[in-house]
């Protein structure tokens, strides 16, 4: 019996034409901001430059890549510098307390704060940054989740890539993410979900997310054993997720967030015993390739 393609209703139709035409004059925006504001630029002259990366519009998993990194780097005796964002400064306070001593700026320009430190640290390592096309790394890294990148329909908001393959041709080395694959170069997954007091979750609890892909952090916690009494989804680097949080704890209910998330709170919010942390913990499976691109960038 041959198979029946299902119809698309009218609206599906209209959303996804409306979806296809922002595809369109995003990529248009894109091209043109890139060719008149991001030109190429020299090489940094002292500093080693480090660019982690995706073609994702977020989610990807670069701020526990670019720690997990950072540790690598910290451990062979090299000063380090990292640059984040203005927007994420949940991000900088996320990878400051992780690592004690170890400069982490929030800049809306990166080419030009990297340039600025130049010579002050060994390496330099952006979190994020790919778009940047001034930057010259001299390892660039592109997280990949299975995207294809190749279609204009790839781009957001029809799609969820920010830009295409043919926009970034000095990528050295790409790593594959997730358990969608069958060998996957790096594992992200849920680790202890506790309170402030230390606490596990022992019952069903609301989730909050305000990172780039909300789903997979809902999906995570369910693999882990979570019942969800609830998903909410804020805009990433929202600045307005404490004020969200605060009328969500009112339900007294128990609230799991990201790691990301909790570095956006005070410190009073902080110590609700209804709030808690799901560590996100990564798996950087052994990578010939990737230890090879390391040990050049430490020489």
């Amino acid at each position: 019996m041959p198979l029946i393609a299902p119809k698309i209703s009218a609206p599906s139709k209209i959303l996804k034409a409306f979806q296809a035409l922002i595809s369109v004059i995003y990529r248009l925006a894109y091209l043109s901001h890139r060719r008149l504001f991001l030109k190429p630029k020299e090489a940094l002259k002292h500093s080693k430059l480090i660019v982690v990366g995706s073609f994702l519009a977020g989610g990807a998993g670069k701020t526990p890549f670019s720690l997990y990194l950072a540790k690598q780097i910290l451990q062979q005796q090299k000063t380090l510098a990292i640059l984040c964002h203005s927007k994420a400064r949940d991000e900088q306070r996320w990878l400051q307390k992780k690592l004690p001593g170890c400069p982490v700026y929030h800049t809306k320009n990166r080419h030009q704060q990297a340039k600025k430190i130049d010579g002050q640290f060994d390496i330099i390592l952006c979190d994020d940054g790919f778009e940047d096309s001034r930057l010259a790394p001299d390892l660039k890294i592109a997280l990949r989740w299975g995207e294809q990148a190749q279609s204009i329909f790839e781009l957001i908001p029809r799609g969820h890539c920010r830009s295409l393959e043919k926009d970034h041709s000095n990528i050295h080395l790409s790593l594959l993410c997730g358990l969608a694959f069958q060998n996957p170069d790096i594992e992200f997954q849920i680790s202890t979900i506790t309170n402030s007091q230390h606490q596990k979750l022992q019952k069903p609890a609301i989730a909050m997310c305000g990172i780039g892909n909300p789903d997979r952090f809902f999906k995570d916690l369910q693999k882990h054993g979570i019942s969800l009494i609830d998903k909410i989804k804020r805009k990433d680097h929202d600045t307005r997720f404490e004020t969200h949080l605060q009328k969500t704890l009112l339900k007294q209910q128990p609230i799991i967030i990201t790691e990301k998330d909790y570095h956006r709170l005070g410190l009073q919010t902080q110590k609700n015993p209804l709030l808690y942390v799901a560590p996100q913990k990564i798996k950087v499976h052994p990578h010939i390739a990737l230890e090879r691109a390391l040990q050049q960038i430490l020489q």
